[in-house]
């Protein structure tokens, strides 16, 4: 656990998650896990931190796949920092058990899905996919990528989350 303090207003809280699976095909079902999460509207963190809970402007999560890991990040009131983090792991424990239904699942890849064919749609997001592809050594076509993402099931995405490890908690404060 790391603090920094600084003349902030709001406390900003970022929570870096190691993801233990390594082939490139689990990149699929960490992409939905992350999804369900912290990524959309509609996940556990938005929903249970944010909007039931009132204990952030915001709480997201994003996948960096390159590095193999997941941020959630949520800026907060300053008082509030144990419990939003007690929340968070309420959230992943909630996901190692199996916590969510099939229409989360559905819920996420559409959501996935949407996002590959806006990609498709904007040149400049194209190139970058390409390149990206190129420099990973991979060749997944849209179409490819899109069939993954239907393929992952509901116990795809809880073997994702009991391969998680959080590795650091960092708070910026007054």
């Amino acid at each position: 656990e790391i603090e920094d303090k600084m003349d902030v207003t709001q406390g900003k809280l970022v929570m870096g998650l190691d993801v233990k699976l390594k082939e490139y095909n689990s990149k699929f079902p960490v992409s939905i896990y992350n999804v369900m999460l912290g990524e959309s509207a509609t996940s556990k963190l938005f929903q249970n931190v944010r909007e039931k809970a009132s204990l952030a402007y915001t709480a997201r999560s994003n996948y960096v796949r390159q590095k193999n890991n997941i941020y959630i990040r949520c800026g907060i009131e300053i008082q509030n920092y144990k419990k939003v983090v007690d929340i968070i792991k309420e959230q992943l424990l909630d996901m190692q058990k199996g916590n969510f239904t099939e229409e989360d699942l559905i819920n996420a890849k559409k959501y996935m899905i949407s996002g590959i064919q806006s990609v498709e749609e904007e040149q400049d997001s194209e190139i970058t996919y390409y390149i990206g592809q190129e420099l990973a050594g991979t060749f997944t076509t849209f179409e490819e990528y899109i069939k993954k993402i239907e393929q992952v099931s509901m116990e795809d995405v809880k073997n994702v989350a009991n391969n998680i490890d959080i590795n650091t908690i960092y708070f910026l404060r007054n």
